[in-house]
């Protein structure tokens, strides 16, 4: 009996530490994009409030798509017709449950990060179309074998699309 209540303690502490583990890094995950983008319209600045602790509140974040409206897990980012500027965002790949990036129609710069696939493994779908990207499209995308949508259109890049 002492057996079964360990393992029936071990299987609720593991099973709420992955809840947290989500909300624990999407957090960052987000304060790390919104402080890497020049925001110059004040969008992220304006409704990306850290400041509250309620469960889910992220998910009321402008571009802020979640797995489900009671969880701090991030499912997508669509961040499109935003005014954005910069590189390209820091801290996605820390949204561990994301599965799309929509950074579409805004004015992100320089080269496409050589480490993407590793970074954002386990996207489905990729939107970098009418910004200024440019050089060479990474070799490693042909790593993200989750990845159904890709759309590179209306950049400076250079290269074919890996196979």
């Amino acid at each position: 009996m002492a057996d079964d209540n360990k393992f029936l303690l071990l299987f609720f502490l593991l099973s709420s530490s992955s809840l947290c583990f989500g909300s624990e890094h999407d957090i960052p995950c987000l304060k790390s994009v919104q402080q890497s983008v020049i925001d110059t319209d004040g969008v992220l600045e304006s409704t990306w409030n850290f400041g509250s602790e309620t469960v889910g509140f992220i998910c009321q974040f402008t571009g802020v798509e979640c797995r489900h409206p009671d969880e701090n897990r991030v499912l997508s980012l669509r961040l499109d017709n935003l005014g954005l500027e910069g590189p390209f965002p820091q801290g996605p790949q820390y949204c561990s449950s994301m599965t799309g990036l929509d950074l579409s129609n805004n004015s992100f710069s320089g080269p496409v990060p050589t480490d993407i696939s590793w970074k954002l493994q386990q996207l489905t779908s990729l939107d970098l179309s009418y910004n200024r990207f440019s050089g060479s499209i990474p070799q490693s995308m042909s790593n993200m074998i989750y990845l159904n949508l890709l759309n590179l259109q209306h950049n400076q890049l250079s290269g074919q699309i890996p196979p």
